[in-house]
């Protein structure tokens, strides 16, 4: 199983790669031998382009197939300061309906730089996070072997806001379903694919920074 993930995780990176017609790319080596590498750069964003953007749904009752939310994280102005201005943002899927396989993004502030931590007790998914710097946005790929009904944390991001953030700064993070290679979103597994017949839904997040 572990051999799998690790081919299955090169294979996802590798094609990251190919997808990426410009713009920089960085990598970065774990335990497992997966590596990030820069979503590639367009100049058009996912609302401007030609692509039908996915919507974010719900069911009435206000539960989902799958359902991804971004923490809203608050922390105090001297607590930030005491962490050289880092904060830890987990992304969580709480809801689950057995995937095997998902690719999904995210844009975060302008102002800030974004760090997926790759070891970390409390992710249970083995997540490779692509970070592009100049469009402040990421984009991750996950699969398995099996279709995987867990719920719990995809990603931990460190995030660092700038030294000049006051109390009453937000700095938003916001899922995007769409990446800058204009490839939807995607969450299935061996007899759903939930973005063209389920339910998708998400929660965005961010840091808010207190007295």
């Amino acid at each position: 199983m572990k051999a799998f993930k690790t081919g299955m995780l090169l294979f996802l990176t590798g094609c990251l790669l190919l997808a990426s017609a410009c713009g920089q790319t960085a990598s970065q080596e774990t335990e497992n031998n997966t590596a990030s590498v820069a979503e590639t750069a367009e100049e058009t964003l996912p609302e401007t382009s030609g692509i039908e953007i996915p919507e974010n749904k719900t069911y009435p009752d206000g539960t989902a197939d799958i359902h991804v939310t971004i923490e809203s994280v608050e922390v105090s102005l001297a607590d930030l300061k005491t962490n050289d201005y880092v904060v830890p943002v987990y992304v969580t899927l709480d809801q689950n309906s057995g995937i095997n396989y998902a690719e999904w993004g995210a844009f975060y502030d302008s102002r800030c730089t974004v760090e997926q931590v790759p070891f970390d007790n409390d992710v249970i998914f083995d997540t490779v996070c692509s970070v592009n710097t100049e469009k402040h946005f990421f984009w991750t790929a996950w699969a398995t072997a099996n279709d995987n009904p867990q719920t719990g944390n995809l990603v931990r991001l460190d995030v660092t806001l700038p030294q000049d953030a006051k109390a009453g700064d937000t700095f938003d993070i916001t899922y995007s379903p769409v990446s800058m290679a204009d490839r939807p979103h995607i969450w299935n597994n061996s007899e759903n694919d939930w973005v063209a017949d389920g339910v998708v839904g998400w929660t965005d997040g961010g840091i808010t920074v207190t007295e």
